[in-house]
């Protein structure tokens, strides 16, 4: 094996820094970024039975559904942190080189499964430019280093991402939507990018090594696929077991519908007939605290999301044990700091929410 070109630290070709601190960056990424994804995966968890492609491919995803895809990405992961950390001592183990040709099936797996969780939106134009990004910097970074300066290069770099960020800042209105719109898109596109890794290393790998498939090799190929084909029927069959256990209706306000069951004259609720058919008991507190949590979904989607996942399991907990209009009453009382407050602060950024709030539950 011919391992100089290997040796210089400006080969770009080469699927393994040669710098010290590259290859920790690189180890850094494939063994933090499937962690990450499998928790951030959470936060986009469907609250009900919507019937959206989308829902189906976010539990598809889910650590639970993918449990027995885990071990064999683990496997792969290792492998490639053994090459980080010799290549020349583990690139002649036909064990760690398969470790690397799975890892790209695996990381092709989720990088296709990410895409219907996307619904058609220009979320799909951003997740392509980040998912092409490295192949892009592959070219334009050495043009740099031999024209300019690349601390100062850095440096506007930087600026214009801090520049982006402000305007996003300002055009949400939420300090924290373009802290968490970052966070999902790395999760959408950390697959590709580990694929874009593994398949790089894999095909140096074969050009370098590989030279035959002995029948030991062939019945190894065999039980992984084999294991692969098993684990993926999990996750299908998890993926519907996940959607059948969420609520078929949307979530409710758990307590402000409870507490809107108060004596009528404290809470000053009245009963509504809804366009399904059924009636409610509804007051001003119910209305107000359902167009705030309406208007942050709309700021910021992703806190939105977050939050109703918290309120959903406190909520509804909670919920369960106001059963009497005396309960209800004490329900409506601690509930009026947080329907005063959030809704002072969403009058001054809409002042027409007073009279969008009377419409809610009667239309």
């Amino acid at each position: 094996m011919n391992t100089e070109s290997n040796s210089s630290p400006l080969e770009f070709s080469s699927p393994f820094p040669s710098a010290f601190w590259g290859r920790v960056l690189y180890g850094l990424f494939v063994t933090a970024m499937p962690i990450f994804s499998f928790s951030m995966i959470h936060v986009l968890k469907p609250d009900w039975q919507s019937g959206r492609v989308a829902d189906y491919a976010i539990l598809f995803l889910f650590p639970e559904a993918s449990l027995f895809i885990i071990p064999l990405l683990a496997y792969s992961i290792i492998c490639y942190l053994l090459l980080l950390i010799d290549v020349t001592r583990f690139a002649s183990k036909f064990s760690v080189r398969f470790g690397v040709y799975s890892g790209v099936l695996l990381a092709l797996h989720f990088s296709i499964a990410i895409l219907p969780a996307l619904e058609p939106s220009p979320w799909h134009f951003l997740l392509i430019l980040a998912w092409i990004s490295p192949l892009l910097f592959s070219r334009f970074y050495p043009w740099v280093a031999a024209k300019w300066n690349l601390r100062l290069t850095g440096m506007i770099l930087a600026g214009l991402v801090a520049i982006l960020a402000l305007i996003s800042m300002i055009t949400s209105r939420n300090v924290f939507s373009p802290f968490f719109t970052a966070l999902i898109l790395l999760v959408f596109v950390a697959p590709f990018w580990s694929f874009l890794l593994s398949l790089r290393a894999a095909v140096w790998l074969i050009k370098n090594h590989e030279s035959k498939i002995t029948l030991l090799r062939g019945l190894s190929i065999g039980v992984w696929l084999a294991a692969y084909v098993g684990a993926l029927r999990f996750n299908i069959l998890k993926m519907y077991e996940l959607y059948s256990a969420l609520p078929p209706q949307p979530p409710d306000c758990y307590i402000a519908t409870a507490a809107a069951k108060g004596h009528p004259s404290f809470v000053g609720s009245r009963t509504v007939h809804l366009s399904n058919g059924k009636e409610m008991r509804v007051n001003s507190q119910l209305q107000r605290l359902k167009s705030v949590e309406l208007a942050l979904q709309v700021i910021s989607p992703l806190a939105h999301k977050l939050i109703r996942k918290i309120y959903n399991v406190i909520g509804k907990k909670l919920a369960i044990y106001i059963q009497n209009p005396l309960l209800a009453d004490v329900a409506f009382f601690f509930l009026l700091p947080v329907e005063l407050i959030s809704f002072a602060v969403l009058k001054l950024i809409l002042p027409e929410i007073k009279f969008i709030s009377r419409k809610m539950y009667l239309s």
